[in-house]
């Protein structure tokens, strides 16, 4: 079985509330803001003021279970809602329409702004990844992407202070889910590479102690940081926007992306979101 065949086979009636039973043993948060979009009848992304005691405020995609979305919502409208946060996974199981002039225009707007300019441009499938990208490993050695030549790479961006179940950590938890298929079927001829996009926090240390939650096999799954410079070309290299947040928490607005990079250097796949559940059936 090819390795892309593993993965695809392995890897409310305005102002009233829409209600969806609570996950078991959950946390959960009010916050208010704007619809910024809504993707599908589950999916709806929100710009949203800070929410106390959780996460600043920025402008995000949220799971919303059965029944989904409201079909009477639209992109500009103000809404409340309620974010429950269980161990698997952070969702809306609440939310109502409130009137325009409640929220704010730009409730996630803030005044920390990172440089999105895109110096390099932004790999797409085919595109052959640059081999000089250096990195430091959570052992404290020194890596560069070039090391994989002959290899299948699958590599994501993770940061290890997220608070979202569905992003960071489930990225984490996919992987570790791979880990052992890819093992089984390719021996150390496949590779996961977590790349940190907080290189101030996420030092070699930080990040053998948040490898030890997610693996014991070290030798085909790697954690890497680097410095400022590298990081910001291998995240714009893959799509990865991040923008700082509550500086207390040590929190980044940021998209997910995973690829899947062929033994030629090249990328075969790119995968933007952290449910790979389809994948991983």
């Amino acid at each position: 079985m090819s390795l892309r065949a593993l993965l695809l086979t392995s890897l409310v009636a305005a102002f009233g509330w829409v209600a969806i039973p609570p996950l078991f043993g959950p946390d959960t948060y009010v916050g208010q803001g704007r619809v910024a979009g809504i993707q599908n009848d589950t999916s709806i992304t929100i710009g949203h003021d800070r929410i106390p005691g959780y996460m600043p405020a920025m402008i995000m995609p949220f799971r919303m279970p059965d029944p989904g979305v409201p079909d009477h919502l639209s992109a500009g409208d103000a809404i409340e809602f309620q974010l429950t946060v269980s161990g698997k996974t952070a969702a809306i199981t609440a939310l109502r329409k409130l009137p325009d002039g409640a929220v704010a225009r730009h409730p996630a707007r803030t005044t920390t702004v990172i440089d999105t300019t895109q110096e390099f441009s932004v790999l797409k499938t085919g595109d052959r990844v640059p081999v000089d990208l250096a990195f430091i490993t959570q052992s404290g050695d020194s890596l560069r992407l070039g090391d994989y030549r002959g290899q299948t790479l699958i590599l994501t961006f993770i940061y290890t202070r997220c608070p979202l179940p569905n992003y960071c950590p489930e990225m984490s938890k996919n992987f570790a889910a791979l880990q052992p298929r890819l093992r089984e079927a390719y021996g150390d001829n496949a590779q996961l590479l977590s790349i940190s996009f907080d290189p101030a926090h996420d030092t070699p240390p930080v990040l053998r102690d948040y490898a030890d939650r997610y693996t014991d096999r070290l030798d085909t799954w790697t954690f890497v940081t680097g410095d400022t410079t590298t990081v910001q070309r291998a995240t714009h290299l893959f799509g990865v926007h991040t923008q700082p947040g509550d500086d207390e928490r040590g929190e980044f607005l940021h998209n997910l992306t995973t690829a899947v990079i062929g033994p030629d250097g090249t990328v075969h796949r790119l995968f933007r979101s952290s449910d790979w559940t389809r994948m991983m059936s």
